[in-house]
């Protein structure tokens, strides 16, 4: 919490410097994020991926795997869910929208098992391999939008509409849609899952100490690869979730950096999916509310990525701080217990 505020004091100061004025532009944020139907209806569409991503990523740290490559398999998703939507169009709505958005979670699990194939086969750190995908799946969206897929009245890289028969329901008015509740439920069953299962605790013990789980009959490979799986998985939920939710077709600005996001927001979290929520949300207030401020008070559009750094660096910088006072006073508790007295004494 004062990690928080002293964020928003740096950033208050910033603005000054940048000649706006804080308290003005803290209301404009706030007002255009959750002031108006619309405002609540674009932020929780920002929510939606950066909340699946972000439990993605947070899932995958409690079995001691990260996963960088979000972005790409949010293309992914997208560009399996998007090749469905045209194989299938016609189709009626109540089955073609659940293929497509399980066509995402395919897409994005397919391209997450190979660096899961590539750690378990063959030792290679999942971290490189996820973050060269990114640029893969980003390429060949980007072919797609221009190729095979395109427009041509478009002018841009993207492709043709999708059916409006795969286009996910609204849930506000503004171009609010249920994404969220699909993010929702994943955030909190995956943390009921870790806390309350024993293929969670599995999980969990495989990340805090692999060498006494594997020593407890803990099969860590399989973990492995069922952590990056799942995790690419949910984002490609989110990538299909952006094209039948907000562009009805797919895009190379599809997601604008939402997986390096993630992983900003998993941490802040500390690797908890259910605590993820109210920090991606924070985080959707931020970038909606920042949008304004670029019209409003006239910030460069790098202004959101410098407020995200400062909230990020501060609180990151208070919990690094708590840590390490933990630490000192588990190491004075040692020191001060009757075993290590006794031990001492006999020697």
């Amino acid at each position: 919490m004062l990690g928080l505020v002293v964020a928003l004091v740096v950033n208050a100061l910033l603005l000054a410097a940048l000649g706006a004025n804080p308290v003005t532009a803290y209301s404009t944020i706030l007002s255009a994020a959750l002031g108006s139907v619309a405002g609540l209806a674009q932020t929780l569409n920002r929510t939606t991926p950066l909340l699946l991503g972000a439990s993605a990523v947070a899932f995958a740290m409690r079995a001691g795997y990260v996963n960088l490559g979000i972005d790409g398999q949010i293309y992914a998703g997208a560009i399996l869910a998007t090749g469905v939507a045209f194989l299938l169009d016609g189709w009626p709505a109540v089955v073609l929208l659940p293929v497509v958005l399980l066509a995402g979670l395919v897409g994005g699990g397919l391209l997450a098992s190979i660096p899961a194939w590539l750690r378990a086969t063959r030792g290679i750190n999942e971290l490189f391999v996820t973050v060269m995908l990114n640029f893969v799946a980003l390429f060949l969206a980007e072919y797609l939008a221009t190729g095979p897929w395109t427009d041509p009245v478009a002018g841009e890289a993207i492709t043709v509409p999708i059916s409006a028969a795969a286009d996910l329901p609204r849930l506000l008015p503004g171009g609010g849609h249920a994404g969220i509740l699909l993010a929702l439920p994943v955030a909190v069953g995956l943390s009921l899952w870790l806390a309350r299962t024993r293929s969670g605790f599995e999980f969990r013990a495989a990340g805090s100490n692999p060498l006494a789980a594997g020593f407890g009959g803990v099969r860590l490979v399989r973990i492995g690869v069922v952590a990056l799986v799942v995790a690419g998985a949910l984002g490609g939920l989110a990538g299909a979730i952006e094209v039948t939710g907000v562009h009805s077709r797919l895009l190379t600005g599809l997601t604008p950096n939402f997986g390096y996001m993630a992983v900003l927001i998993a941490v802040l979290a500390r690797r908890s999916p259910v605590a993820t929520i109210p920090v991606a949300f924070a985080f959707a207030v931020l970038i909606v509310g920042a949008d304004s401020l670029q019209r409003s008070v006239g910030l460069p559009p790098s202004a959101v990525l410098l407020f995200q750094a400062v909230v990020v660096v501060s609180i990151l910088a208070f919990e690094t701080a708590r840590g390490r006072r933990l630490v000192a006073r588990l190491v004075q508790a040692t020191r001060r217990s009757p075993g290590r007295r006794r031990a001492g004494g006999v020697a």
